[in-house]
């Protein structure tokens, strides 16, 4: 089994797609138990799948600390009906607690699991809590685990060949968006441990890696610790400095995709902390209303002519505007498909017109008429016969459409503010401007 991690925003429609049909299959059709399974916590979610070839046989995901429980939470654990009792169930669900250990550290996780599958979450080391409660009509336990802590991502990302670039990514990349983007002294690099050319490995950050293998131990360090995370935060450190060296951050397009995506990531991850109350969001609706209401609806003609005929494209647009729509008609083409005689939404005026003449018609008002458009080899006049527009509907029955729009634009003006102030911290300079 291939196992792939997944944030919510990398998952492709065919992913999510797959996703669905398999918790859906398993949780409502095999265990007859209708439910909404789209709780809308997948989207703080990151997403565990585990293939087959093509072919996704396992899942589970990691609900973030706050979204579900105090902590991080896994949560959808479930097999396809033909691999079960293969032991997939163990294999998705022990690197589901390896990855929460590795991004949420020193957090208990916590389950809401079936009771009739005690004994498979105790066999893995999960420990139940409370009284049996009944959630969908089904028995379920809250359980919760305490993951060994890790001392570093090497014991994360098995180290060969294969995947020695990807690693060295996501390392450059929590790199990145782990330091400060503020101009000051960085008094860990004064205060260091070993140096890799200039660059040096804090004594602080060293303490906390033996900080964090001591509490991972009951019998707490032994003897040879110290100088093997040394070695081990060494050998990280000069990977990062090679791959520098050897010009990937410049040259391989996974690696900076990761990066920058990651870098995005970061930065529109902060929305989560801003606060905004109703009144900002209903300012926010006035404002949009546009925005917000449904796109109009078109009982439209057009009349196409021959792309080297302009003259006569311009004669059928005077007898328009002179209101000889019949003789216009004479002039143009005969449409093998032609707009049907009524209002219709832009979505269905695309699949007879194509996107590029629709965007121009909705520019149009009613009994209005385009300046000649041009497209594949061809000339268009268009005519607007009727326009109708609905309103947005209330602020209350909008209401998560708007917050989410607003959070979504709030993302990218932090995004915008972000990328502006690295302009004033580096110096840009365009060849055009010598």
């Amino acid at each position: 089994m291939e196992l792939r991690w997944k944030s919510y925003a990398l998952l492709t429609k065919q992913e999510l797609y797959a996703v669905m049909h398999l918790r859906q299959q398993v949780f409502v059709l095999e265990q007859n138990c209708p439910f909404i399974d789209a709780d809308l916590n997948d989207e703080l979610s990151d997403h565990l799948l585990g293939y087959q070839g093509s072919e996704l046989i396992a899942y589970a995901r990691l609900g973030e600390p706050g979204s579900l429980y105090p902590g991080p939470s896994i949560g959808r654990i479930v097999t396809s009906k033909k691999v079960r009792g293969m032991g997939f169930g163990k294999i998705i669900t022990q690197a589901a607690i390896d990855f929460s250990s590795k991004k949420y550290p020193n957090q208990d996780i916590t389950i809401s699991a079936q009771y009739r599958l005690i004994n498979f979450y105790q066999d893995l080391m999960f420990k139940a809590e409370g009284d049996v409660y009944l959630e969908d009509d089904i028995e379920h336990i809250k359980m919760t685990i305490a993951p060994p802590k890790r001392m570093s991502i090497f014991s994360f990302l098995p180290l060969s060949i294969a995947n020695t670039v990807l690693i060295i990514g996501i390392l450059l990349a929590i790199t990145i968006i782990g330091s400060k983007f503020i101009k000051k002294i960085d008094l860990d690099q004064l205060n260091w441990i070993a140096k890799i050319d200039d660059r040096a490995i804090s004594k602080g950050k060293y303490e906390s890696y033996l900080d964090s293998v001591a509490q991972s131990r009951k019998s707490g360090l032994i003897a040879s610790d110290a100088e093997n995370i040394l070695e081990r935060m060494i050998d990280e450190e000069l990977l990062i400095q090679r791959a520098v060296d050897l010009g990937m951050l410049e040259n391989d397009s996974e690696l900076r995709s990761i990066i920058i995506q990651k870098m995005i990531s970061s930065i529109i991850a902060e929305t989560k902390n801003v606060r905004f109350s109703q009144q900002d969001l209903q300012t926010f609706f006035v404002e949009n209303k546009d925005f917000f209401a449904p796109s109009p609806k078109l009982h439209l003609l057009k009349l196409s002519f021959p792309g080297v005929n302009a003259a006569q494209a311009d004669k059928a647009r005077q007898m328009i505007l002179a209101g000889d729509l019949v003789s216009a008609k004479q002039l143009a083409e005969t449409d093998v498909i032609q707009l049907p005689n009524t209002l219709l939404p832009a979505t269905k005026i695309r699949e007879y017109i194509g996107p590029l003449l629709t965007q121009e018609a909705l520019k149009l008002n009613d009994g209005e008429i385009s300046q000649i458009i041009a497209s594949e080899n061809q000339l268009h006049l268009l005519i607007v016969v009727k326009k109708s527009r609905e309103s947005a509907g209330s602020f209350e029955e909008m209401y998560e459409e708007i917050e989410s729009e607003f959070i979504r634009q709030k993302g990218e003006e932090m995004l915008d503010e972000y990328l502006l102030d690295l302009r004033n911290w580096y110096d840009v300079v365009k060849a055009n401007d010598l």
